[in-house]
């Protein structure tokens, strides 16, 4: 059992490329917290914690598939490491902004607006990065453990972000983040380079560059389309998203209004719905592959109940409890979803469909600003029952209506 769950870290490559993933996931999980907490501190506004993500989810929307190009043509380690260092430099610039007191929301709001340019030209390579370092037979137990590294780190950094924050201020929590992003870099460092999958012709102008990107771009959306299988999961990996995910960004908030807490409640309530996520994906790492569709739409019912039921208490432990079972079903839609997708896309196209794939993340921001402004309107708990309902009507409708979902292995 145990060298069936953890089968692909024998693999060296993978090993060193996991332990670039944990300082990456470390530092954007604590900023989760620190962040989103920042915002709430400065301005008490829903809106404003959504239109931060909104910031980010803009440059994501109209620049991921570019990022997908990137990946198919350049060397997937250096648009990583270069990413990498550009995170550590927004970090940074946010805690000098702090030790000097020059922070504002409009210094907040332009530095998500540059991650989310960073993190569009870089995430599809790391997506489509592990299976390039892993063989096929691994492929989705990589997948899983992935997800599971990425769980376990919103296990721990959220907790540790609030901590710093409660105790020492969010200056030390941003330094502690750019830190986090150094050892991505350095984690990298031992992956071997490789050349990339598909880099084009050599001596090309900028203006054929240009061009051929657009083409590349073209030829990816034209496959999905093409393709039944790549075009249903992927529309409802979107649909699911903007209900799906915006409960985590407007958790800070929540937690300050309902419970009346602070920097380390805010953590320990991402921590606790962590749990439940590391619990899927280390299921997911251990089963064979049966059945996939049906238990991708079950994670999606489970996360609707787990939301509905987080906005039925006061009591924080009782909500801490359905805290755990949304991060279970979160798990199960995001790596069955992921590993669906490397599993049956062609290789030709993987870095590209990566992209599309990435793009659910500007998505659920933009489900964010919508459901922070509907938390303005209507309140935070009125608010977020709204998005578990609509987790259970689009799980209902894919179910009936989308029959490939459901019979995909």
């Amino acid at each position: 059992m145990f060298t069936r769950i953890f089968g692909s870290l024998g693999e060296r490559e993978f090993r060193w490329f996991y332990i670039g993933m944990l300082g990456q996931m470390a530092s954007m999980n604590m900023q989760m917290v620190v962040r989103g907490y920042l915002a709430y501190v400065l301005t008490g506004s829903y809106a404003i914690l959504g239109l931060v993500g909104l910031m980010s989810a803009i440059p994501m929307l109209m620049l991921s598939m570019f990022g997908g190009v990137i990946a198919d043509r350049v060397p997937k380690r250096t648009v990583l490491q270069a990413g990498q260092a550009a995170n550590l430099g927004i970090a940074a610039f946010i805690a000098v902004l702090l030790f000097t007191g020059f922070m504002a929301v409009p210094w907040l709001l332009l530095s998500a607006a540059v991650q989310g340019v960073v993190s569009a030209l870089m995430m599809p390579s790391r997506q489509a990065m592990i299976a390039e370092i892993v063989p096929n037979d691994r492929l989705m137990n990589a997948v899983s453990l992935n997800m599971a590294g990425m769980n376990t780190m919103r296990l721990i950094a959220p907790a540790i972000g609030g901590f710093i924050v409660a105790s020492a201020g969010f200056e030390w929590a941003y330094l502690v983040m750019a830190s986090l992003y150094g050892l991505a870099i350095l984690g990298l460092t031992r992956v071997t380079w490789r050349p990339a999958a598909d880099p084009g012709e050599a001596g090309m102008g900028v203006g054929q560059i240009w061009r051929r990107s657009i083409g590349d771009i073209k030829q990816g959306l034209v496959y999905i389309r093409n393709d039944r299988l790549m075009l249903a999961l992927l529309s409802v990996s979107f649909v699911a998203s903007f209900f799906a995910m915006p409960y985590l960004f407007l958790l800070p908030g929540y937690v300050a209004d309902i419970f009346d807490g602070g920097g380390t409640q805010v953590g320990l309530m991402i921590s606790v719905s962590a749990v439940g996520a590391l619990a899927g994906a280390l299921m997911l790492a251990s089963l064979p592959s049966r059945h996939r569709g049906l238990i991708l739409l079950a994670g999606l019912a489970i996360l609707g109940v787990g939301l509905i039921g987080f906005t039925r208490t006061s009591s924080f432990a009782v909500a801490g409890a359905f805290m755990v079972v949304v991060g279970l079903g979160s798990a199960l839609r995001q790596a069955l979803t992921q590993g669906l997708l490397h599993h049956y896309v062609d290789d030709a196209y993987r870095g590209r469909v990566m992209a599309v794939f990435m793009t659910q993340v500007s998505v659920m921001q933009f489900g964010t600003f919508i459901v922070g402004i509907a938390a303005e309107l209507a309140g935070i708990r009125v608010a977020f029952a709204a998005t578990g309902v609509g987790l259970l009507i689009v799980t209902m409708l894919v179910f009936l209506f989308v029959p490939r979902i459901r019979h995909v292995q």
